[in-house]
């Protein structure tokens, strides 16, 4: 078996593991304990990124020898060409299908989830600040470009079927609002809460969150959501 899939409790690593469960890989699950919120030493022993997720390719086709990669994005890339026959990413010859895929499959990491990681340090701070006001707009307007393209597909970001887009945009509409507890609003927002069901409903997913958070985890897929137990404040 020469993968191992490092993944940190609650973390965009979960995009991994549900890769690899849609893709049907064999692999290695290795999961690491949140020290008590950052990444443990076990990670930064691994990476110098010190963070999850981690893939090791013990014999890589590539190299001939051990790849260890961080970063969701370049892990997907690598066990979709490398061990997926290229599944789950649309090229040149499906057409539209392809840039648009491109562009959410980006868009995920470079704009979506920088978002959230804006309004968590931004947490306490005054609500009327220029910073608070501009990145709550740039959340609702993010939210609303995703709405309105899964109005026009009624299926997923790229197209009919499901693609690594999805897999690296889902983290951040579901388990990083357990940081962050971001409301959709039920009309506004109908679609996106149509396909978050939708995506929850994929057996390979249902799985990869079991592996990674445990039988009784339920994804934050609702229009509410509460924060998760490591950002709660200790009660007396």
């Amino acid at each position: 078996m020469p993968l191992t899939l490092h993944h940190m409790g609650l973390s965009q690593s979960e995009r991994i593991i549900w890769l690899a469960e849609e893709l049907g890989l064999d692999y290695q699950y290795v999961h690491h304990k949140r020290d008590p919120i950052f990444a443990p030493k076990s990670l930064k022993d691994l990476h110098p990124a010190g963070t999850a997720p981690v893939m090791e390719d013990d014999s890589s086709p590539v190299t001939g020898s051990k790849v260890v990669l961080g970063e969701s994005g370049a892990i997907c890339d690598y066990l979709i060409a490398v061990h997926g026959n290229g599944r789950l990413a649309p090229t040149p010859k499906d057409g539209a299908t392809y840039t648009h895929f491109l562009e959410w499959y980006h868009f995920a990491n470079g704009s979506f989830q920088p978002t959230f990681l804006r309004i968590m340090m931004t947490r306490g701070a005054d609500p009327s600040s220029p910073v608070v006001v501009s990145t709550m707009a740039k959340l609702d307007q993010h939210l609303t470009m995703i709405n309105v393209r899964l109005a026009e597909t009624g299926a997923y970001l790229a197209g009919e079927d499901l693609t690594a887009a999805d897999i690296m945009i889902l983290f951040s509409l579901t388990t990083m609002r357990g940081f962050i507890p971001v409301e959709y609003d039920t009309e506004k927002h109908k679609h996106l809460l149509a396909y978050l069901k939708r995506v929850s409903e994929r057996p390979a997913y249902q799985k990869a969150m079991k592996i990674c958070e445990g039988e009784e985890f339920e994804p934050l897929i609702g229009a509410k959501v509460e924060l998760c137990s490591i950002m709660r404040k200790p009660t007396l």
